[in-house]
């Protein structure tokens, strides 16, 4: 436990040096979440989305909708942006009581509000390490540390978004999905079956009314189950029942919000006015832009999303020349540490068969994100690593685990976190960037 006490100490500290260090609009759409937030106090209730000048066309049954409820269909000039609006409710309802308390002025106070989240992913994350690697105790602080000292995960923990708060409740999801693959733990059977799948509903539905990404989780389960079965750890029987009950009582408890963007937008998942809440740039306009072919298109929004995930890049930087695009070489090379060596690692140890099953899941758990990101970049411009972080805790039990498999010393698995710690150092010192104009 002092294991724990020490690095939740070092993610406090880090996380609130990053909300007093960081300038206002270094971290992402931080402005346009602080808007949303006031618009909530002020309103004394949910705010609906209206554009600003200039945005893309939306559905006439949408613009007649705002008209009829708002008195507009686009944000006059100097008004408070609607950009997040969006975004479900839970995150933004508790940092509006924040808002009212201080009255608005702090914003360290609302930037602070995510911090609890972070530290409790950092539990999580223990909690996690515990609970599948009980004769590897070494493992629980490596992957504590990983979460609390990667970058952009730390920065979020000091920010004004609500990215903290759907990474706590993703890594909730992707610790029980973990546990199927555990010898150790009973596998859920029967009454308990439903049970388990009520509790991750439960944790799907308040992620959800956090943040709509949490449905690339679904997915995920669906493999973790088709895994188990396959390694007869469960029965396909009991599969329906977790499966069954995740998606009823998670959708359950969404239905509300998302009943709500049905009613308001013609969309339950409102990407019908995603495309006007900035400017999103589609793939064929910034290739004019910038004159890049599909395949550069590709390769350079991959780069930038890899090196992104691992740091946090300043988003105006330019798209050409690449090198500034993604970054110093030193960064990329750096970057490129934690995501090789530990596939290296579980490489020699599937070739000495000791690779444990939970590894392979939780792989197969961060490339489940791979296809939904393909999609959002191939329909607007975005290279954002932070798309991932929903897989965190797969990330860092794949990371730890490769170290740990690289290296004889138990130290081995501490290695991730060392590196994330100087990168984050790096970042702080960037003042929020670790590249920047």
């Amino acid at each position: 436990m002092k294991s724990l006490y020490a690095i939740l100490a070092a993610a406090f500290l880090l996380s609130v040096s990053f909300a007093v260090k960081v300038p206002l609009g270094n971290n992402p759409d931080e402005t346009t979440h602080r808007d949303y937030i006031r618009l909530i106090v002020e309103q004394k209730g949910l705010v609906m989305f209206v554009p600003s000048k200039g945005r893309r066309p939306l559905p006439a049954p949408v613009v007649e909708k705002m008209q009829a409820r708002e008195g507009m269909t686009e944000l006059p000039e100097g008004a408070l942006s609607r950009d997040e609006t969006h975004q479900p409710p839970l995150y933004y309802v508790l940092t509006a009581l924040v808002f009212a308390i201080t009255g608005g002025g702090s914003l360290l106070a609302l930037r602070l509000v995510a911090l609890p989240f972070q530290l409790a992913t950092v539990w999580i994350a223990w909690k996690a390490g515990r609970d599948l690697f009980a004769k590897r105790p070494e493992l629980a602080p490596a992957l504590a540390a990983f979460v609390a000292f990667l970058p952009i995960q730390a920065q979020l923990g000091g920010a004004i978004s609500n990215d903290a708060t759907t990474h706590f409740f993703c890594a909730l999801i992707v610790w029980r999905m973990a546990r199927f693959f555990a010898p150790h733990i009973a596998p859920p059977h029967r009454a308990y079956a439903w049970g388990e799948g009520a509790l991750l509903g439960l944790f799907f539905g308040l992620g959800l009314l956090t943040k709509l990404t949490v449905l690339q989780l679904y997915p995920v389960l669906f493999v973790a189950c088709a895994l188990a079965i396959k390694a007869k750890r469960i029965t396909f029987a009991d599969t329906i029942g977790v499966f069954g009950a995740a998606v009823l009582v998670g959708l359950a408890i969404a239905s509300p919000w998302l009943v709500r963007n049905q009613m308001l937008y013609g969309d339950f998942l409102a990407q019908t006015i995603y495309k006007a809440t900035g400017p999103n740039f589609s793939p064929d306009e910034i290739s004019q832009m910038s004159g890049w072919s599909g395949a550069d298109y590709a390769r350079n929004v991959g780069l930038r999303s890899f090196v992104s995930f691992w740091c946090f890049l300043d988003p105006h930087l330019p798209t050409m020349p690449l090198a500034r695009f993604i970054g110093s070489p030193v960064l990329l090379l750096l970057t490129l540490v934690p995501a090789l060596a530990p596939l290296l690692g579980l490489y020699k140890a599937s070739k000495e068969k000791a690779v444990e099953p939970v590894f392979g899941f939780a792989a197969l758990a961060v490339l489940c994100l791979v296809p939904f990101f393909t999609k959002f970049v191939y329909e607007v411009f975005q290279a954002q690593g932070r798309y991932f972080l929903p897989s965190l805790l797969a990330v860092a039990l794949v990371c730890v685990g490769g170290f740990a498999a690289l290296g004889k010393s138990k130290w081995a698995a501490f290695a991730p976190a060392a590196l994330l710690l100087l990168l984050s150092l790096w970042q702080l010192v960037g003042g929020g960037y670790a590249a920047s104009r």
